[in-house]
């Protein structure tokens, strides 16, 4: 499961997603503007775990 979380930049308030890749390493992408972005990015990441053959 992935989550989701704020943080600050000089250009304002940014949002992080942190998720576990298929080979179960922790990574994180970030500098979604909205929380809308990340969450629909998280998503994504979510559905596309089960198709992945890199297990």
């Amino acid at each position: 499961m992935a989550t989701i979380e704020s943080y600050e930049t000089a250009g304002g308030k940014r949002y992080r997603v942190r998720y576990r890749r298929p080979d179960r390493k922790q990574t994180d992408k970030r500098g979604f503007r909205t929380k809308r972005d990340a969450e629909a990015f998280a998503a994504t990441v979510e559905v596309s775990k089960p198709r992945s053959t890199d297990r």
